[in-house]
């Protein structure tokens, strides 16, 4: 995000810019490091999946659908797409996700990876 400007966005794209939906493949397990460059808090939801945090501590981490990614910090964790369709990826400060922390998250079945949602 850039505080000066108010802009917000995941990997410098904010939504209103074109930018193809983060595709996933049905049953396909990531890991995803989300880092704060911002003095402000992100509390980071995935709509449609829980993911487990990667703690370092032990081999199960806590499931959650939101965590909060502290200013100037980092957050991993690993989720299964288990959902298949179109999926809000943002930032739960609503007016963030208004100037653009916002992604779309395509969940789709092997082989159609690349056709549009039905």
């Amino acid at each position: 995000g850039n505080m000066e400007r108010y802009m917000w966005g995941f990997d410098g794209q904010k939504m209103s810019d074109p930018a193809d939906p983060i595709p996933f493949r049905k049953d396909e397990r990531a890991r995803v490091t989300l880092v704060n460059d911002t003095m402000m808090p992100h509390p980071i939801h995935l709509h449609g999946h829980f993911f487990e945090l990667v703690t370092g501590h032990g081999d199960f981490g806590p499931r959650k659908h939101t965590v909060n990614v502290a200013p100037g910090g980092k957050m991993t964790f690993d989720v299964t797409a288990d959902a298949p369709g179109d999926w809000a990826f943002h930032c739960h400060n609503l007016y963030h996700m208004t100037a653009g922390m916002m992604r779309v998250v395509t969940v789709r079945p092997m082989g159609e990876e690349n056709r549009d949602a039905a």
